[in-house]
């Protein structure tokens, strides 16, 4: 027996699954390990294995593919680890990440709180000390041709001053060198005859050859920062791995929503950021092409965080640039936007209204909520769920654990005090606020970008998607939520990173090419970025027949801003080619900025070009077993529930996990206790379980 076996880390929780030939789900749900994260990664792998009867070494000899999703350079970044960084730019240029973009530099990546709060909101701290950044006497001009000629002796002191500096690594950035590289890469060729051979060190022309010199450099920078700590990180899993018996090539999870090797996520590790996310995203695309449905919303739960992402026409949509710490960075991503809004979100009286407030702070894995009785004593919405009934204190994680109502109670007594209001009704309000804060991030991702959700079906995964989604769904207007695989899809973004190719992209940056474009040249350059692919797939074993290359455009109308990426035809392109691809961007623009929103009168640029490459990978078999259980779930046990939307207690089937199976049908209200994760079906719904074992819900 063979097993796609992959490994995610959150922030409460590391997820761990062990896919069979027959699509066989053995999941090892662990607590994260802040201390040392690769710590978390072997314990989930224990947790499979013992599940299966063998050790880690046994199951590792049994592995086919081994995929990580880590937050090592997550969190790295936030947290600001003790890496020295320098930074090396063009003379002239070394205020270019503290100039951010001006004033919109304060504001990317904060919540609605923050925005509220704006006269409390600075830059943030800078990713490289101002006495770290080094410039170099250097120039190229947007055309990519030398204005002012390298200097070697200068380039030289500059090398040696970093040198006594015994910094952790170097960021190269230079202007205009996604144009022209030879400066960027002489740069680094001193830095590796000066400094020692563990220094990390990074090019922007090498990373991310975009327009846009502060993404680019800020990109540069933050691969700096995390390189030493995240490439630790990966070397000890491999080695680790390769120590047990994996004879493989360990994949790590990408942003953009594939896999690389390890090798490649160690020499870019801003790739990573993020990454968990995406691999929930990819999962949900290859479950809807599975199931034929083409227009996703992907809601993800956890303990910390809620994840929200689009699949549009079979697509997941991504953006160009990510921000972390408020700073926008050149890697392009899956579109996830998140909030702290998790099961361990907790509840809170503000100040000067007295009003109930739930998140962003979490009580995280350690102690996590009140009712874990680990010394946690914030009310979180965890605890509200205890006690509505919903989640059963001697039946969690399907009885592997049990939680304590009392402790949840007297949590809940400071903000029954400070709010006047009584222990259910605190419970209703925090289930409730929570589910509006996470209905109006969805409706942020899909109203205000001219997408209607009731033309989406909800994917609701996470650890505790599955109980909260259905109800939001009807604030929404969507009348069917798809539970991925059932329990499983508690640990559907490490099912997700089963479903990943290996992803290679790269992109060429033409600086405001004006139509009518030319497709000889056009074909030139996608050609020339196609070998490219080509060859690093190749090399990392992949036959022509196992490599789908895909090509896209970065279109704005003349002299704006606002750039579109639309697909582009493969092969020889021809004049009828390009004329389509403009199409295809005015009609985009008008879809996501309003009808009438174009302005063809002033011409169209094409400003990068982009090619993704995948090496195909073995995909897990979904399909589930007949799983022999009755149609209706046999006669399940009935128990008073109070659902917050309803302001009432109820009475509700309750299933377990040995009732429910591939055939079954059910009606609301009904709660679903599966071994790790609970699911709440209202009482004006209804579904089945398909041969997947995805739970359908509809309204």
């Amino acid at each position: 027996m063979s097993y796609l076996v992959n490994v995610d880390i959150g922030g409460t929780h590391t997820d761990g699954v062990a896919i069979d030939e027959q699509g066989g789900i053995i999941d090892g749900k662990v607590a994260s390990t802040p201390n040392d994260f690769s710590k978390g990664f072997f314990d989930s792998l224990e947790v499979m294995a013992e599940k299966l009867g063998t050790d880690i070494e046994g199951l590792l000899e049994e592995a086919e593919l081994v995929s990580h999703g880590t937050t090592v350079g997550t969190n790295a970044v936030l947290e600001g680890d003790d890496v020295d960084t320098s930074l090396i730019t063009t003379h002239g240029a070394e205020s270019v990440i503290s100039m951010m973009r001006g004033a919109p530099g304060r504001t990317s990546g904060l919540s609605v709180e923050e925005y509220l709060h704006m006269q409390e909101v600075t830059k943030p701290d800078p990713l490289v000390p101002k006495e770290n950044i080094h410039g170099l006497n250097e120039r190229i001009d947007c055309k990519g041709e030398v204005v002012v000629e390298f200097n070697e002796e200068q380039a030289r002191g500059v090398a040696k001053t970093i040198a006594d500096e015994h910094v952790d690594s170097v960021a190269i950035s230079c202007l205009w060198s996604f144009l022209n590289s030879e400066h960027e890469e002489r740069m680094e060729e001193i830095l590796t005859e000066e400094l020692d051979e563990d220094v990390f060190l990074t090019r922007s022309s090498d990373l991310a050859p975009t327009w846009g010199e502060y993404e680019r450099t800020t990109a540069t920078a933050i691969n700096a920062l995390i390189g030493p700590t995240t490439s630790d990180y990966i070397e000890k899993i491999d080695n680790r791995l390769e120590e047990s018996g994996y004879d493989g090539t360990l994949l790590v999870m990408q942003v953009g929503g594939g896999v690389a090797p390890a090798a490649d996520a160690i020499r870019e590790p801003v790739r990573t950021i993020d990454s968990g996310p995406a691999a929930g995203m990819t999962g949900c695309s290859y479950l809807a092409d599975t199931l034929d449905h083409e227009n996703i919303i992907a809601g993800d739960m956890g303990g910390t965080s809620f994840d929200v992402g689009l699949i549009t026409d079979g697509e997941p949509i991504t953006k160009a640039t990510n921000v972390v710490r408020q700073y926008d960075y050149s890697i392009r991503n899956i579109d996830i936007e998140s909030i702290g809004n998790g099961g361990g979100s907790i509840a809170w009286v503000e100040e000067n209204t007295g009003r109930l407030r739930v998140g962003p702070q979490s009580a995280g894995a350690d102690p996590g909520p009140a009712c874990y009785g680990d010394g946690g004593d914030a009310f979180t919405v965890t605890d509200a769920a205890v006690l509505c009934g919903f989640i059963d204190p001697e039946y969690f994680l399907g009885g592997r654990e049990e939680l304590d109502l009392e402790s949840a109670e007297e949590a809940a007594r400071g903000l029954m005090k400070a709010t006047g209001m009584d222990l259910m009704d605190v419970a209703r309000g925090v289930v409730e606020i929570s589910n509006a804060q996470m209905a109006d991030l969805i409706s942020q991702r899909t109203i205000n970008k001219g997408h209607d959700p009731r033309n989406f079906t909800i994917y609701a995964y996470g650890g505790a998607g599955p109980l909260y989604l259905p109800s939001i769904a009807h604030r929404l207007s969507v009348d069917e939520v798809v539970i991925p695989t059932g329990d499983s899809s508690s640990v559907w973004s490490a099912v997700g990173i089963s479903s990943s190719d290996v992803l290679h992209r790269n992109e060429m940056s033409n600086m405001r090419t004006f139509a009518p474009f030319d497709p000889e040249e056009l074909t030139e350059q996608f050609t020339a970025i196609e070998d490219e692919i080509r060859g690093d797939l190749e090399a990392e074993g992949f036959d022509e027949e196992d490599m789908r290359l895909e090509r896209y455009a970065n279109l704005s109308y003349g002299l704006q801003v606002h750039e579109v990426t639309v697909p582009v035809p493969p092969g020889e392109l021809t004049e009828e080619d390009t004329g389509e691809v403009i199409a295809r961007f005015e009609k985009k623009y008008e879809q996501l900025y309003g009808e009438g929103a174009g302005a063809s009168q002033t011409g169209f640029e094409l400003v990068t070009l982009r090619v993704d490459g995948y090496g195909k990978t073995t995909k897990p078999n979904l399909r589930a077993e007949t799983s022999g259980v009755k149609a209706d779930g046999g006669n399940p046990e009935t128990e008073e529930i109070f659902w917050p939307a309803e302001d009432r207690y109820m009475d509700t089937k309750v299933y377990y996990q040995d009732d429910i199976g591939p055939g079954m049908t059910f009606e609301g209200p009904a709660v679903m206790r599966l071994n790790n994760t609970t699911v709440a079906v209202p009482s004006a719904d209804s579904g089945e379980i398909d041969e997947y074992n995805n739970i359908i819900i509809r309204s």
